[in-house]
């Protein structure tokens, strides 16, 4: 008699090679990333590095641009101001948001999150600059908030100008993005995880701190990752709602470019912003995945 044993099963698999197609698709966007990106931050490096005589830009190499940053107390408070407004906004815009996407995650029905997610898209089609002048004619002194505090016999208050002013147009340009993020997130957390909780007893409350979050915690590292990045670079907020006392580096970039066409300044301080805000990604990554502990 004679029997037949089934091919041995292969345990790995073996290395795909590169196609045609993924190389022709591919490369478009490495050649992207090179020229706009990678060569930008090679002219900002070398830039960084010049210096303006008789109001010319002189390719050649010093370092007292650098010098004048690390030494300059003033840049050292705006720098400390502006990681402290765009840490502000990134944990109140993933507070807020939270619970928004939690509630269209997990409460609301297959349409009505639909229309929750159309709701969160529409503020992308209007240009970020016409909603900051919208919230400059709100909190004006005369605006509409004021004018109704009045209306009922309360003291106006002057916002425009204030932090919490500068915070709200900050919190305009992150918060709809941070909320989709947590939506994505919290929409792939394993509904079976949460029905065990509940019927092992735990409450709402252990269940979202113990289960859900966990569950969310890359996409909520991402969005406070992203929701700092933008607020850490935004130029908009602080400019015209912040008032003339809040200045941030975006700021002090503009305002080296526009004053003596100081641009190995302005690249300094460009690096500075890319410098931290790659720190910012590292620890995010590493809060994000946490390296495993051997057994």
């Amino acid at each position: 008699m004679i029997t037949r044993t089934a091919p041995p099963s292969k345990t790995t698999r073996e290395p795909r090679s590169f196609s045609a197609a993924a190389l022709a698709t591919g490369t478009p966007l490495l050649l992207w990333q090179a020229l706009f990106f990678m060569g930008a931050g090679v002219v900002l490096v070398l830039m960084s590095f010049w210096t303006i005589k008789n109001f010319r830009l002189v390719p050649e190499y010093s370092l007292e641009n650098w010098r004048d940053l690390l030494e300059d107390n003033l840049f050292r408070l705006i720098y400390l101001r502006t990681i402290l407004y765009a840490g502000l906004a990134a944990i109140l815009a993933t507070l807020f948001a939270f619970p928004l996407a939690y509630g269209l995650a997990f409460t609301l029905l297959a349409r009505a999150r639909r229309v929750g997610l159309l709701l969160l898209i529409v503020p992308f089609f209007t240009s970020y600059l016409v909603r900051i002048y919208a919230w400059t004619f709100i909190l004006a002194d005369d605006g509409p908030i004021n004018y109704a505090l009045r209306s009922i016999g309360l003291p106006g208050s002057g916002m425009q100008g204030t932090l919490f002013a500068m915070e709200i147009g900050l919190l305009t340009a992150v918060f709809p993005l941070v909320t989709l993020i947590l939506l994505l997130s919290l929409m792939n957390v394993d509904r079976t995880l949460i029905e065990a909780a509940h019927n092992l007893g735990a409450g709402r409350w252990r269940t979202i701190w113990e289960v859900v979050v966990p569950g969310a915690r890359i996409g909520i590292v991402s969005a406070f990752s992203f929701a700092f990045m933008i607020a850490f670079g935004d130029y908009v907020s602080p400019s015209f709602l912040g008032g003339s006392t809040r200045n941030t580096l975006s700021i002090l970039i503009v305002g080296a470019t526009n004053a003596g066409g100081d641009f190995p300044k302005a690249a300094a301080i460009a690096l500075v912003m890319v410098i931290t805000l790659i720190l910012i990604l590292f620890g995010s990554f590493r809060l994000a995945f946490p390296p495993r502990k051997p057994a």
